[in-house]
């Protein structure tokens, strides 16, 4: 949906992997991935826009740690006014529901909820390859987020191929276990132990086939979680905990923290969540 000129409210959902793999390193230091991305309504988060008197971007965030001057929103206003010329005056107060450091794609949901509008609102907008090339500038996985659909997620992040993930009958428990992890961090622990194997051991996963994704083989496995476990045997017990109470499979999404678990029969589904729940753990249930 095209959302109206300001004052609005735009609603920026998250995103899971169901599949993370990591097939390369660049000469630049970026890591090339493979990983199928689903998206998700909930948790999400919203900016509330305004018209402003002042010139350009004015950000107030609900969350004292997050920097408004420096702030996926703010780099995408910025890169959108580059590319177009177009900087309409708005005050944006952004309200984050969508935990940090869970590998949920909190930040770059924002950013492209605020370039679909720019884009709606210019008076003349970006055609769709140029869009996905300012998203891209601002972060690896904002260009999903304009497509907000499932889809296969190759190089850095900028190219995408929408596909169709069969996962009819399931029931997901996402939970959001109070950890938070640095993405950067989290490749440079993935670099630690590839440096430790030998070479023949390096980047040894298998290749994601043209049909690989849609043909559910490779789902479930994340590259991130033998690098992540080990300083957070926290997340590694909080999977198994999943297993061992009814979920036919668990994956932690992108860099962690958060773990998606699927599960075939929803009154397990809800008794888990109430009892994960009662510990303090942040829990969100979908039927897909």
């Amino acid at each position: 949906m095209i959302p109206k000129a300001p004052p609005c409210r735009l609603h920026a959902g998250c995103k899971i992997n169901l599949g993370l793999h990591i097939t390369g390193v660049r000469a630049d230091g970026y890591h090339e991935l493979d990983s199928l991305f689903y998206p998700l309504p909930e948790p999400h988060d919203t900016l509330h826009i305004r018209e402003n008197a002042v010139p350009g971007l004015t950000l107030e965030c609900s969350r004292m740690d997050i920097d408004p001057r420096r702030n996926t929103v703010t780099r995408a206003y910025a890169a959108f006014s580059a590319a177009t010329d177009f900087s309409p005056a708005l005050h944006v107060v952004l309200e984050k529901g969508i935990p940090q450091g869970a590998g949920l794609g909190g930040g770059s949901a924002d950013a492209g909820a605020l370039l679909r509008a720019l884009n709606a609102w210019a008076p003349v907008p970006l055609r769709e390859a140029e869009l996905v090339n300012v998203a891209a500038a601002v972060g690896a996985d904002v260009p999903f987020f304009l497509y907000n659909r499932p889809c296969r997620v190759r190089g850095i992040g900028e190219r995408m191929t929408p596909c169709e993930p069969d996962l009819s009958g399931l029931h997901l428990l996402l939970l959001c276990p109070d950890v938070h992890i640095s993405t950067p961090w989290a490749y440079a622990a993935w670099d630690r132990r590839q440096a430790q194997k030998n070479e023949s051991q390096r980047l040894t996963t298998p290749g994601v086939g043209a049909k690989g994704w849609d043909s559910c083989r490779m789902w479930l496995a994340n590259a991130f979680e033998a690098a992540v476990f080990p300083d957070h045997p926290k997340l590694r017990m909080l999977k198994e905990t999943l297993l061992r109470n009814g979920a036919a499979a668990a994956v932690m999404s992108g860099s962690g923290a958060s773990l998606a678990a699927f599960f075939r029969d929803a009154e397990t589904v809800k008794t888990l969540s109430g009892a994960l729940q009662e510990q303090g753990l942040r829990v969100f249930v979908q039927a897909l």
